[in-house]
């Protein structure tokens, strides 16, 4: 029950922030780990809801929620990114646009 709750703050942390709000709060995953954020849960989407959120969307999606105090973050990753994280070319845990802060 309670990784079904976290999902449901994913989704509505996701879908309810405005972009305005969001804008110059984006970060990489490691420089949040970086910066004192711990991994709180993480969640896989199916494709269907994966969609849902974004219809270009072609494999499932992993959501990563951290926090630090009152902050929180919530990453997104493709599936075939997340298992590769360590090793893919494209490094995503580098990149900036994966993760949502406030």
């Amino acid at each position: 029950m309670r990784a079904s709750a976290r999902l449901l703050f994913a989704i509505a942390f996701i879908g309810g922030v405005d972009n305005a709000a969001l804008a110059g709060s984006r970060a990489s995953l490691a420089d949040l780990l970086g910066q004192g954020y711990e991994v709180k849960a993480t969640s896989t989407l199916s494709l269907t809801d994966s969609k849902a959120l974004n219809e270009e969307n072609i494999t499932p999606t992993v959501l990563v929620t951290l926090q630090k105090g009152p902050s929180i973050a919530v990453c997104t990753f493709g599936a075939p990114f997340w298992e590769l994280i360590g090793t893919a070319k494209n490094d995503p845990l580098h990149t900036p646009e994966r993760c949502d802060v406030t």
